[in-house]
C-alpha cells in the first residue's frame, strides 16, 4: 500500500506514470481483496480533491479507465468479480467535475465518456451523469437516455403531486428534486476559491437557463390547455374530460419551478458577492508574497551595499587593509604549516608500521628457513642410510645354503627359485 501511495503522489499524465499506479489497482483485483481495493480508490478520489487545480487532474481518469479496461477486457486473470468498476462508479461524476477545469480538460474528458459508451462499460443513465457534470452539451447517443430520465421524473412528479390541495413545496425541496434533471451536477469543489465561485456561478447559469426553457414549455401547454378551450366559467364547469384538480396541479408545477429558479438567480447575487471577497482576497494573498519578494530584494540591495561599502573603505584605508591583509597571510602560514607537520607525522607513522611488519614478517621466514633446514637435514640422513640396507640386502641374497637335491651348495636367491618351481609343480 506504501509504495501504492508513493506512485499516486508522483502521478502525471505520462504512460509510466499511469501504469505503475494502475498496475497497483490490478494486483489487488487479482487478490480478489475487497477491502484493500476500496482504501485505494478512496486513496485515489482523495489524491484528485487535494491535488492542485493547475496540476495534471486528468491523469486520475486515465488511471481509471486503464484500470477498468484491463479488467473488463484486458487481463483474464483479474478475476470473475470486477471490483474497481463498482468502486470507480461512486466517485467518477465526482471526479469528472474536479477535472474539468479547461476545455482541453472536458475534451479529453468526453472522450473517455465516449469511449467508455462505446464499449458499455457503464449504463447510459451513468453516463449520461457523468456527462452532465462536464457541462458540455449533450451528444446524440444521450439524448434518448436523457428523453427518458426526463419521463421518469415527470412521471415520478405525477405520483408524488396526486393531491392538488397540498401546499406548495420548500424551494430547497424542489431543487433536491430536480437536482437529477439539470443539465450541470455541482457535487466537487475546486482548490482555487476564485475558480470554485466561478463553477457554481456557472452552474447557477445553466440551471436558470435550463428551467426558463421548462417553465415556458410548461406555460404554454397550460395556455393551450385553456385558453383555448375554456373561454368562460361555464365552459370550464361543463369540460367532464379534464378536471379543475388537473389544471391546477399544472400550474403549481410551473410555479414550483419558478420558485426554484427564482432561488438560482437570487442565489447568483451572494456568489458575486463571494467572487468579489474571493478576488480581493486573492489580490490580498498575491500583494503580501509580492512584500515578502520585495523584502528578500532589499536585502540583497543591503548586501550589495555592503560590500560597496568595502570597496569604498578599502580605498580609503589602504595600510589598514594591507595589515589585515599580512595578518591573514600569516594566520594561513601557520594553518598550513600545521597541517604540514601532522601530514608528515601521517606519512612517519605509517613508515615506522611498514617496518615493523617487515622486521616480523622476515623472522617469520627465518622461523620458516630454520624450520625446513633441520627437516632436510633429517631427510639426508634417511637417505644416507637407505643405501646400507640395500647393500646388506644383497649379502643376504648372495648368501649360500645346501641344496638336498642337488646336494650342493646353491645361493639362496636360487633356491627360493627351484622351491617355487617345485611348489607349482
Amino acid at each position: 500500500m506504501d509504495e501504492f501511495l508513493a506512485d499516486l503522489r508522483e502521478l502525471d499524465e505520462t504512460q509510466e506514470r499511469v501504469e505503475a499506479v494502475s498496475d497497483g489497482m490490478l494486483r489487488v483485483q487479482r487478490t480478489g481483496d475487497p477491502i484493500k481495493a476500496r482504501m485505494m480508490a478512496e486513496s485515489w478520489i482523495q489524491a484528485l480533491r487535494a491535488s492542485d487545480f493547475q496540476s495534471e487532474r486528468v491523469a486520475f481518469l486515465y488511471v481509471a479507465n486503464h484500470v477498468l479496461q484491463k479488467t473488463l477486457f484486458g487481463d483474464p486473470e483479474n478475476g470473475k468479480t470486477p471490483l474497481f468498476v463498482s468502486l470507480f462508479s461512486q466517485y467518477l461524476e465526482e471526479a469528472v467535475a474536479l477535472v474539468c477545469n479547461s476545455p482541453m480538460d472536458r475534451q479529453n474528458v468526453t472522450r473517455l465518456l465516449e469511449l467508455w459508451h462505446e464499449k458499455q462499460v457503464f449504463t447510459n443513465t451513468q453516463v449520461l451523469k457523468m456527462w452532465r457534470c462536464t457541462g458540455e452539451d449533450l451528444p446524440h447517443f444521450l439524448e434518448n437516455a436523457a428523453s427518458m430520465n426526463g419521463i421518469a421524473g415527470d412521471k415520478q412528479g405525477e405520483m408524488k403531486n396526486i393531491d392538488a390541495k397540498r401546499e406548495l413545496p420548500d424551494s430547497h425541496d424542489a431543487v433536491d428534486e430536480l437536482h437529477d434533471e439539470l443539465p450541470i451536477k455541482l457535487n466537487s469543489h475546486s482548490v482555487n476559491p476564485v475558480l470554485d465561485v466561478l463553477k457554481k456561478m456557472d452552474h447557477h447559469r445553466a440551471a436558470v437557463k435550463f428551467l426558463d426553457q421548462k417553465i415556458k414549455e410548461r406555460h404554454q401547454v397550460l395556455l393551450n390547455d385553456t385558453i383555448a378551450r375554456y373561454q368562460t366559467a361555464a365552459d370550464l364547469v361543463e369540460d367532464k374530460s379534464i378536471a379543475s384538480s388537473q389544471i391546477r396541479q399544472r400550474a403549481e408545477d410551473c410555479l414550483r419551478l419558478v420558485k426554484v429558479r427564482n432561488k438560482f438567480m437570487s442565489e447568483l447575487g451572494d456568489l458575486k458577492e463571494k467572487l468579489s471577497e474571493a478576488v480581493v482576497d486573492m489580490i490580498d494573498y498575491e500583494e503580501e508574497a509580492a512584500t515578502k519578494i520585495e523584502q528578500k530584494l532589499e536585502q540583497c540591495d543591503e548586501i550589495d551595499l555592503g560590500l560597496m561599502d568595502l570597496a569604498d573603505h578599502q580605498k580609503k584605508f589602504p595600510e589598514e587593509w594591507l595589515r589585515a591583509r599580512f595578518v591573514s597571510l600569516e594566520r594561513r602560514k601557520r594553518r598550513e604549516e600545521i597541517q604540514r607537520q601532522k601530514v608528515e607525522q601521517i606519512a612517519r607513522l605509517h613508515q615506522e608500521a611498514i617496518a615493523e611488519s617487515a622486521m616480523h614478517a622476515m623472522s617469520l621466514e627465518a622461523d620458516m628457513n630454520s624450520n625446513s633446514a633441520s627437516e632436510l637435514q633429517s631427510l639426508s640422513g634417511d637417505l644416507r642410510d637407505r643405501p646400507m640396507e640395500k647393500d646388506s640386502k644383497t649379502d643376504n641374497e648372495n648368501e649360500l645354503v645346501w641344496n638336498p637335491i642337488r646336494k650342493e651348495l646353491v645361493p639362496l636367491r636360487s633356491l627360493n627359485v627351484d622351491w617355487e618351481d617345485w611348489r607349482d609343480h
